[in-house]
Parts: C-alpha cells; sequence; structure tokens
C-alpha cells in the first residue's frame, strides 16, 4: 500500500496525476480537503512526546497513515517558485521524525512537480525543490527519488499538455512499483 499526498489547494492537475498512478488499496491524501495548522516551535514533539504532535488537527491522520506505508508519493504545483504553502505545513510538521528518524528511515519519498510554465523553463526551480526535499531526506533517513516535472502548459490540464500522457504514467508506476 502507498501514500499519495496531493500538495495542492486545490483538486486539478496534482490530483488527476495521483488520481491516475495510485492502485485500489493505496490511500489518497488531499490536502485540500483538509485542516493542517503550521508548526508551533514549540518543541513538545521532540522534548517531551513520544512521537507527533500536540495540535490535534488532520495531520494526526496524515502521520498514521505515513506510519503504515512504504512509499509516499507527492504531487506539487510550483506556487512562487517552491512547493505549496499547505504542503510547506505538513513538511513542517514531520518535525517529530527528526528526533525519531527510525519513523520514516527506509521510507521512500517520490517527487512530482506542476508548474504553468514549460517543463524546460520549470526546470531550475524543479531542481531547488528537489534539492529541498534532499536536504530533509538526509537528517530524516528516508530516500528521495525525484520523479516528473510536469508543464500543465496553457490549457492549465496537464493530461492535455501532453499527447503522451497516459505512457509517462505507465513510466512512473513502474518506477514506484505500484
Amino acid at each position: 500500500m502507498n501514500l499519495y499526498i496531493n500538495g495542492s489547494n486545490r483538486k486539478q492537475n496534482c490530483d488527476r496525476i495521483l488520481k491516475d498512478l495510485k492502485e485500489k488499496d493505496d490511500i489518497l491524501f488531499s490536502l485540500a480537503d483538509k485542516s493542517i495548522n503550521y508548526c508551533l516551535g514549540c518543541g513538545a514533539c521532540v522534548n517531551h512526546l513520544e512521537e507527533f504532535c500536540v495540535i490535534e488537527d488532520d495531520m494526526q491522520e496524515l502521520y498514521k497513515n505515513m506510519a503504515k506505508t512504504e512509499k509516499i508519493i507527492i504531487a506539487t504545483p510550483i506556487y512562487m517558485n517552491h512547493i505549496t504553502g499547505i504542503l510547506k505545513n505538513v513538511i513542517d510538521r514531520w518535525n517529530p521524525y527528526s528526533s525519531h528518524p527510525e519513523i520514516l528511515k527506509g521510507k521512500t519519498v517520490y517527487l512530482i512537480t506542476i508548474g504553468q510554465i514549460s517543463e524546460k523553463g520549470n526546470k531550475k526551480v524543479a531542481e531547488d525543490i528537489k534539492k529541498y526535499f534532499e536536504g530533509i531526506s538526509e537528517f530524516m533517513e528516508f530516500k528521495m527519488v525525484f520523479l516528473k516535472n510536469f508543464s500543465s502548459g496553457e490549457t492549465d490540464d496537464v493530461k492535455e499538455e501532453y499527447s503522451n500522457y497516459q505512457e509517462i504514467i505507465d513510466e512512473l508506476k513502474e518506477e514506484i512499483g505500484s
């Protein structure tokens, strides 16, 4: 079973791609449907708790789903040359894993970015986002794999932008091993 995280505030391209990738028993966690508060920086997760966070919101559900899967696939649109704010909240709330890296150790996090401009135009930004996740993976001890930098193009529809869309999805499925 894999966990698919839609890092978008909307259910459009990221949602479509993840739904096309996921299998029947996989979990799709769409941040557009969830309430994820920002990290308070209180340190309780590091200093006093065995695991997770004192904030009671939908992040608790995500922690449980992350614990029971070996592969986490994240799709995020590119907003302001980075990931979305709500996905950044999620990543900040991974702070318990910095003091308990054994929770993510051995898991693989796959990343897909979707930008409005061309793949070539988004290449530098996608590379920066990849480096951001690689940095996190080093101290949280998970494997990070950058899968694909899509462009939604002029149509704002990634499926219409690529004549070989299904072929790309099949290749990504193979790489994920689903």
